[in-house]
Order: C-alpha cells, then sequence, then structure tokens
C-alpha cells in the first residue's frame, strides 16, 4: 500500500460589508465568524502542531478584518450591542429584538434555556411592523439579556476555554452592562490576534495560505457571461459582459494585498465557487498562481471519464495555449460529508467514518503506481454552525487520527507539487463551478440576469469617464462583481437578509454614480426580488377527487396532485417550531383541492393561501374552524366574497374552492403562496420566497396530463 497524503483546505471567506464612500460596515459576519471558526482553527492548529493544512484567504475577508483591528471600525450590529439597553431607541430595541438571533437555533440558541425563552417571546414576528407589538414586551433586562447572549454564542470552541467567558455561559441570564462589555472586548482582542496567528503558522511551515480573486467573483462570467452556455441551457443577460480584464485586476489586487499581509505572494488560488474555464489559465499564469483547485465533476467531465480514485487522487497539468498551471481536483464525497453530513452525528462516529474512508482509499492505492492525495475542500466557516459543539470532537478526532494513523499524512496542495510534479494534462479543461458543474446558481434566474444588467450599464457608464473616472467608482464595480450577490438572488437560496444583500448590491452600483455627482438611475433604487415560481417536489398529474374528512383516506387520493415540502429556509425572519410539513395542491375541472400537513397538532392558527394571479384573492382557514372565506384583493382592501364550507380540520387540513370564487378561468396560470400566521403574526410563510403555480384545467386536461 502507498502512504495517503490528506490535503485540507479550508475556504475562508466573507463578501465585502463595508461600504467604500461612507466607511460602514453593514454587516456583522465578519466579525462573527471570526471569533468562531476563524480563530477555532488556527488555535486548534497549534494543539496539532504535525498536523498541515491549506487555508483559503479571501482578501475581500482579510480587508474587513484590517478594517476593525486598524482602522478601528465597527459594524452596525457592534454598535447596536454596545449601546446600553435602557438607553435603546424603540427603533434600535426593534432591530435588537428583530436581528439578535441570526444563527443556528438548535445549536446556538436551544443550549441557553434564556435565549430560548427570549426567542420564544419574540414568536413569529417577520417584518418591522409585526414586531411592534411584541417590543413592548420586552424589558431592558430582556434587551440586555439579548444582547449579550447574541454575542456569547457566537464565541467558539476555543473561545469559550477563557474563564470569564466561561463564567458567562454559566450564568446564562440577568448579565449586566459589565458584563457585555466583557463579551464585546473579547471578540476585538480575538479579531486582533487573528491575522498574526495566520502570518505565525505561515512562517512556521505549519499552513498554506492561498487566495481568490479578490472580491471573489466567478471568474468565468467575468470573463464573458456567455460561457455559461458550455454548461447550462439559459437565457443571457440583454447586456452583454465580457472583461477578462476585470478578472485580471482582482487576481492582480489579490496578490499584491496577500503579499503585503503575508509578506510573500500566494502560490495556489481555490477560483471563487470553484468556477473555472480554460481562458483564465493564462491570467493566472501572468499573475505566478502555480495551482488552482475545483470539484472533481470538472476533472471527470474534461476527461470525458468514468470516476475512479486513480483519477483523482493527483494533480494535472492544465494547458491552455501556451500557458499552464497545475490543479486539483476535491473529493466531493469526503468534503460534503463534512460540510453536510458529520454534525448530525456523534464526533465519534463521525471520525471513524471519515478515516474508514481515508482507509479504503489507501487500500486502494495497492493498485496505483503514485502517491495518493486526497483534496478534502470545503467552506471553513459555515459548516461548525450545525456541529452541537462547534465541530471541536470531529476536528480534534481527525487531527489526532492523522497524526498517529500509519500510512496517513496531511499535506500542503503547494508542497505536493514541490515532490509529486504532474504527470496527466488537461487540454481542455470544462468549464462550471462545483455546484452541478454549470453557473445557474449566478445567472440562471430571471434575478440574476436583471444583476449583471444592471452590473454592464453601471460598468459602461464608469468606463465612460475615462482618466476621469473616479478610483473608487472601478473599487465599486470590482466589489459589485462578487459572487454572493448573485447566490442570494433566484430561488435556490433564501436568508433572513435577502433584502439586506440586495441593497448592498445596487447601493455599491449607485455609488459609481454619485461619486460622480450624477443622478443614479431609478432602477438601482428598486429591489431586484422578485415573487418567481417554486418548482415543488411534484407538479400536478391528474385530476384528484378527494374525501374531505382531515384524513389521509386512502394512498390514492392525492397522488396525482402537487407536492410541495415545507422548506426550513423560510424567508421569515424566525422560524422555530416549524407548522407546515407538506403542502398538495390538486384540481378537478371545477375545483381547487388543497390539503396541509402538519408538524405536530395545529392550534389558534389562521392559514392563508394568497392567490397572485389571475385575480389577487385570500383565502382565509382559521384553525380550528369550519370555513374556508374568500375575498378579493382590491388595492390596499379586502372585499369578503364568499364563505366556503367544503373543508375540515383533524390530522390534516383539506379543503376545496370552486375557480368560479376564485375568478379563475380554464388556461390561465394560477400563482399562490401560504402563510400562516398567529395572534396575526406571520410565523412561516412558504415558499420562502416565491410562488407556487399550476394551470387552472378545464375538461381536456385529465386526458393531456395523462398522455404526458
Amino acid at each position: 500500500m502507498k502512504d495517503v497524503f490528506v490535503g485540507f483546505l479550508w475556504h475562508m471567506h466573507q463578501p465585502y460589508y463595508k461600504d467604500p464612500v461612507s466607511g460602514t460596515l453593514l454587516m456583522p459576519w465578519v466579525r462573527l465568524h471570526a471569533i468562531r471558526g476563524y480563530y477555532d482553527m488556527i488555535a486548534l492548529l497549534a494543539v496539532y502542531p504535525d498536523i498541515r493544512c491549506t487555508i483559503n484567504l479571501v482578501p475581500s475577508l482579510l480587508a474587513q478584518l484590517l478594517d476593525y483591528t486598524e482602522a478601528g471600525l465597527r459594524d452596525s450590529d457592534f454598535l447596536l450591542s454596545q449601546k446600553k439597553a435602557s438607553d435603546l431607541t424603540a427603533d434600535e430595541k426593534k432591530q435588537v429584538i428583530s436581528r439578535f438571533f441570526m444563527c443556528n437555533h438548535h445549536t446556538m440558541i436551544a443550549p441557553f434555556p434564556r435565549y430560548q425563552g427570549l426567542l420564544e417571546k419574540r414568536d413569529g414576528a417577520r417584518t418591522p411592523d409585526q414586531l411592534d407589538a411584541v417590543v413592548k414586551e420586552f424589558t431592558s433586562q430582556d434587551v440586555l439579556d439579548l444582547q449579550v447572549l447574541f454575542n456569547l454564542t457566537w464565541i467558539g470552541f476555543m473561545g469559550r476555554k477563557d474563564k470569564g467567558i466561561a463564567d458567562l455561559i454559566k450564568k446564562g441570564r440577568s448579565f449586566t452592562e459589565a458584563d457585555k462589555a466583557y463579551v464585546l472586548e473579547f471578540h476585538l482582542k480575538i479579531m486582533e490576534q487573528l491575522v498574526p496567528l495566520y502570518r505565525q503558522r505561515s512562517d512556521e511551515g505549519q499552513i498554506e495560505i492561498s487566495t481568490s480573486p479578490f472580491y471573489h467573483p466567478i471568474s468565468p462570467l467575468l470573463m464573458n457571461v456567455g460561457y455559461a452556455l458550455r454548461s447550462l441551457d439559459t437565457p443571457l443577460p440583454r447586456e452583454a459582459f465580457s472583461h477578462p480584464e476585470d478578472l485580471d485586476a482582482q487576481v492582480c489586487k489579490a496578490r499584491e494585498f496577500h503579499d503585503r499581509v503575508f509578506g510573500r505572494p500566494p502560490t495556489g488560488m481555490w477560483p471563487s465557487e470553484g468556477s473555472v474555464c480554460p481562458e483564465m489559465v493564462e491570467i493566472l499564469e501572468n499573475n505566478k498562481i502555480r495551482w488552482m483547485a475545483s470539484d472533481e465533476s470538472i476533472l471527470f467531465l474534461s476527461l470525458k471519464q468514468a470516476r475512479t480514485g486513480s483519477l483523482l487522487y493527483q494533480p494535472y497539468r492544465v494547458v491552455s495555449g501556451d500557458a499552464e498551471v497545475a490543479m486539483y481536483f476535491r473529493d466531493r464525497p469526503l468534503s460534503d460529508h463534512i460540510s453536510f453530513v458529520y454534525a448530525k452525528n456523534p464526533p465519534e462516529n463521525a471520525v471513524k467514518d471519515f478515516l474508514y474512508h481515508l482507509d479504503n482509499i489507501r487500500k486502494a492505492s495497492k493498485a496505483y503506481d503514485f502517491e495518493p492525495f486526497v483534496p478534502i475542500i470545503l467552506d471553513g466557516e459555515n459548516p461548525w454552525e450545525h456541529y452541537p459543539d462547534g465541530g471541536e470532537g470531529f476536528l480534534r478526532g481527525v487531527f489526532e487520527g492523522l497524526t498517529t494513523t500509519p500510512g496517513l499524512h496531511t499535506s500542503h496542495f503547494g508542497d505536493f507539487l514541490e515532490t509529486h510534479p504532474p504527470r496527466a494534462t488537461i487540454g481542455n479543461l470544462y468549464t462550471g463551478s462545483w455546484i452541478n458543474h454549470n453557473f445557474a446558481i449566478w445567472i440562471g434566474h430571471e434575478e440574476d440576469r436583471k444583476a449583471w444588467e444592471y452590473l454592464a450599464r453601471t460598468r459602461a457608464y464608469v468606463e465612460s469617464k475615462g482618466a476621469d473616472a473616479h478610483p473608487l467608482a472601478w473599487e465599486e464595480i470590482y466589489i459589485a462583481q462578487g459572487s454572493d450577490w448573485f447566490w442570494w438572488y433566484g430561488e435556490e437560496f433564501t436568508t433572513e437578509n435577502d433584502e439586506d444583500f440586495d441593497r448592498l448590491f445596487r447601493l455599491h452600483l449607485r455609488n459609481c454614480y454619485e461619486l460622480h455627482h450624477d443622478t443614479p438611475p431609478q432602477e438601482l433604487s428598486e429591489s431586484i426580488i422578485t415573487l418567481h415560481d417554486i418548482t415543488p417536489m411534484s407538479i400536478p398529474t391528474g385530476f384528484v377527487t378527494p374525501i374531505l374528512d382531515g384524513a389521509v383516506s386512502h394512498f390514492y387520493e392525492w397522488r396525482k396532485a402537487g407536492h410541495y415540502r415545507g422548506a426550513r429556509n423560510s424567508a421569515s425572519m424566525y422560524q422555530h417550531d416549524q407548522v407546515l410539513a407538506d403542502l398538495y395542491f390538486g384540481f378537478d375541472a371545477k375545483h381547487l383541492h388543497m390539503r396541509m400537513d402538519f408538524t405536530s397538532p395545529p392550534r389558534e392558527l389562521a392559514i392563508m393561501v394568497h392567490i397572485m394571479a389571475p385575480k389577487a384573492m385570500l383565502l382565509t382557514i382559521p384553525v380550528p374552524g369550519e370555513s374556508v372565506a374568500i375575498a378579493s384583493v382590491e388595492g390596499e382592501d379586502l372585499v369578503h366574497t364568499d364563505e366556503i364550507s367544503t373543508m375540515k380540520v383533524d390530522a390534516i387540513l383539506e379543503f376545496s374552492v370552486p375557480f368560479a370564487a376564485l375568478l379563475a378561468e380554464a388556461g390561465q396560470r394560477m400563482r399562490f403562496f401560504v402563510s400562516i400566521t398567529r395572534g396575526g403574526l406571520e410565523v412561516e410563510r412558504h415558499p420562502g420566497a416565491g410562488l407556487l403555480s399550476f394551470t387552472v384545467p378545464d375538461s381536456g386536461t385529465e386526458r393531456i396530463l395523462w398522455y404526458a
């Protein structure tokens, strides 16, 4: 058997939350991840000096870390935390109660009974207006405890070894302003240590620090949005965007900044989201980048071969024209197990499984004529929120196993190349990303394309200024090219910060005009986020004739209905005990039929079906209740039009409404979403950001669906 080299690449990244014009930090995520994942990783490595790994530090993250420690900047949530609870204005108090539950509820709120109680007290408020009634119920001590707990729970497992922090965790409630000051000062203390610690570990040779293009853009799309068509059948933005010079600028800026911070330029790069194309190889070589990495799917599509370890576990020489760069491809299953699977299991089981897979790779290496290198590449910050202990048990177990198991070693990506240069060549690199080997997340939706169009028009405006263009305007263009703005558009991902990301993206573009004392286009003042159709788990495939008895009468009752699984990523600001588990929607020639399954017996709720088209209507079903109230939406007013008694709620909710009562005609597209309210406050919405839809049937629909 060969020795196996394990190459961890922990990707540390945050988008640029700073407004360069005002100099303010608009979101807290750099700070909160700094005191958790960024510090935990580098502090834990000191306990295991024989472990070698590569850490990819994106320049947009590093620059903001230095804003805190060198420029003394503070994010708005830090300032809200810092202010004495009794001195907060009504609006500031509302912001604290609205924003200070932004963390994993199961692993970061539930362990603190007081925090859990405050969450339940705030139960379900979704918008600032809905918070008004709840805010009045929070005392100054409630708010002070919330300020402390939010900032306390984000401190990672290595920071919690501080006695003062451990004592506050044990205290758990009834905090003082002095307690809060200790927590906030501890945040800043950790942040001040971070960059020096990473520099020290790099100088000592324990870690290799790689980089990404400065503001984390999707490199192939920056070069030409048309490259998306190589791996995806999608419409393109109406405004062309093709600026390889911008990618060159982002890579060059990253290299120079890395050199200033760490005293040497980077030799390796994780292209943002593992997004690659052959044309970028020349840009990387010109900027002295020796190696880059992507997902294993890019390798096997490039080679046009099936997955095998003998192909995966080695570096490649990637050639484009006269340029070349070495390239690694991540072991997707092992990487994704750390990100998405192991958090749900006891640490000892997860460690055992991880080492078991590595042992299998070593056994298979008998047939190799090379020493295998296993690239394990993943997000270095977000997974640990899902581990009950912040990932400590798993990481310690893995690091211990890798230092004591014969035949297993860890290595930097760059160091491995020195002793194991690529033996195989890829002459036609596949164009794609680590997600489904395409760029659908960043250009596959109407909102994405609109954002690209706004970016293209604003860039053309700045370029038209020629030598008179404000340097900061060009910086704003590069910032707006970051992948994160496009990540949150479309239906795949939603967060309670969706609107914040949308505003930030448009702010960076508006700044380009205001820096030149011009009025920004009106479009940049209007949200890009739109209601769009969501694809359910299954669509209606025929007529249904349910028995409205509040129970599943037989297997075939709803078999041909559309089925939507209640999503945990609801756009509601808070979702703790989710009510809706499954939604079924179907029809016959004259009626809309709907069924809702619940996670537990529903109590004291109102369920509302918001029909947006063809005519805006609102169906209201009280639970418990005996009828469906139908109202027509007339501007700001609701006009009651009917009361339907064809409904039953017991184990499940079932009801039927004539299409005629909804003013819906055959062939029209019906688009809707469902909200659930308790005490007048919306606690859930499904889908979280978008609409479900179907075509209103006629008598021939059943036959068409049957043959389809």
